[in-house]
């Protein structure tokens, strides 16, 4: 199960890196004209939700990995030395 979780924040991670540097390439490229500009600025939201959506995954992902992790350790009897 952590390792299936693990696979998710990965590709997820993955997929994150890749948009952001689309965004970024994106962002760097001269627009002429209103038009144009309106259309960056809609494809710059579009990537930051996307962003966004990604950071989310991601953070739900690890958030639940530790709780697979913290059952695993109690289930197994674990005591902490510092307890």
């Amino acid at each position: 199960m952590i390792k299936q979780i693990e696979r998710q924040i990965h590709d997820l991670q993955r997929e994150l890196t890749e948009v952001q540097r689309e965004e970024t390439s994106f962002r760097l490229q001269p627009c002429k004209g209103d038009t144009e500009i309106r259309r960056k600025e809609g494809k710059l939201e579009e990537l930051d939700k996307r962003i966004r959506s990604l950071r989310e995954s991601i953070r739900e992902l690890e958030r639940k990995r530790q709780e697979v992790m913290s059952e695993s350790f109690k289930k197994e009897g674990y005591e902490s030395p510092f307890v």
